[in-house]
């Protein structure tokens, strides 16, 4: 026993040695490993029970963040008092009380006296970060409906895959519209939602730095007034083509950014911004570079095809190449971020995260061919390379 208690003695030194050096890949290499202790310490009936009561927590913290607690909590360093978040909200004392108690079991809150709540790093993410708090609040209202219904939805079709238009979502909701669409529909959630996309982006590790661009794009690339370098097609808000921009400021050629959208805010003058649709045929002819980040895989298949035809068919051979910037999964031992992604794709677009063999699929039928998949871990979205077939 007491070895057991210097072993876990000595873990958690270890874990605050690997945060005051700042390593981000040690530390993800320690969390992988008390992951896998937890794994082996928790029996299969905790394990059981865990999954049996991990909506409960969603269904409080969502009733937290419409009340307006965690945001209150969140504006301050000191504790909160019951009492208190009950006047400033308006919600009920007792409720509160209850809601709160898993919070501060699974660390979104710490409970410090009775019934007074000091803010953890979860909270102030939540209730200060535009990106995470849209991103949870749009995510629980569109999907929540989706995820419970998918098992029914499963059953009365027969266990068959599910694509095309109609699925989980549209079950859950009565609607005909895809979740984009039906998002739209509402102000709130498309404000949210657009936080937390372009969050999103700002948080990850940039596509440009997943192989060597200035070889592969820039290196070659026409030199002419007239030339495009890069495509940014259904690049929303342009987060990735302005850092790419910002990379590499010097490079020849026009940047264009693409989106459905009826007007685009101007990110910096070099990058022009045009009005199209990805399933109209693609009217910048013979660009270097066409950039496609998490578009396909909110697509299905034959959805996919015709995305990837319309770009194929202005691209100019041996010059043009086709990135898409999205999770490759691998053929075994997916990782669980981008397993419970493609189980999202699923129950909300009827959708699917894909292996190097489903792109290579897709972009056959299409005339494409993958000339190099980078990688840069098991759990970030890599960058497949496609040229037109010859």
């Amino acid at each position: 026993m007491d070895n057991a208690v210097k072993s876990s003695a000595d873990f958690i030194d270890a874990v605050q040695s690997v945060l005051a050096s700042k390593d981000e890949t040690a530390r993800k290499h320690m969390f992988k490993a008390a992951k896998q202790a937890m794994a082996m310490l928790e029996t299969p009936f905790e394990a059981v029970w865990r999954l049996i009561m991990s909506p409960h927590a969603h269904s409080a913290l969502m009733s937290l963040i419409k009340a307006g607690v965690i945001q209150e909590i969140a504006k301050t360093d000191s504790p909160s008092s019951a009492d208190h978040l009950a006047k400033v909200t308006g919600a009920d004392r007792l409720l509160l009380v209850r809601l709160l108690r898993p919070m501060n079991a699974i660390g979104v809150v710490k409970e410090i006296n009775q019934e007074e709540y000091a803010p953890t790093a979860i909270t102030k993410a939540l209730g200060l970060n535009r990106a995470l708090f849209g991103g949870y609040r749009v995510m629980f209202s569109a999907t929540t409906r989706s995820f419970v219904n998918m098992p029914y939805y499963l059953e009365k079709t027969g266990f068959k895959n599910v694509e095309g238009p109609l699925g989980p979502f549209q079950d859950a909701h009565d609607t005909h519209d895809n979740m984009f669409s039906w998002i739209m529909k509402d102000p709130l959630m498309t404000a949210d939602f657009n936080a937390f996309i372009t969050g999103h982006a700002v948080n990850r590790k940039q596509w440009f730095e997943s192989f060597d661009a200035e070889d592969i794009l820039i290196r070659g690339t026409k030199t002419d007034p007239d030339a495009t370098l890069m495509v940014d097609v259904g690049g929303g808000e342009g987060y990735d083509i302005a850092m790419f921009h910002k990379r590499y400021p010097d490079a020849p050629g026009r940047l264009i950014l693409q989106d459905a959208v009826d007007s685009l805010e101007e990110l910096t003058p070099k990058v022009e911004r045009q009005k199209h649709d990805f399933f109209q045929p693609q009217p910048v002819k013979g660009a270097r570079c066409y950039y496609f980040h998490n578009i396909l895989h909110n697509w299905s298949d034959a959805d996919c095809v015709k995305i990837l035809k319309n770009t194929a068919g202005a691209m100019t051979p041996g010059y043009s190449k086709l990135l898409i910037s999205e999770f490759v999964l691998p053929t075994s031992n997916t990782p669980l971020l981008p397993a419970l992604l493609d189980i999202q794709m699923m129950a909300i677009l009827n959708a699917m995260e894909r292996t190097e063999a489903q792109y290579s699929k897709l972009l056959d039928a299409a005339g494409l061919k993958i000339a190099k998949v980078w990688s840069i871990g098991a759990e970030t979205e890599g960058i497949v390379e496609a040229v037109l077939k010859t």
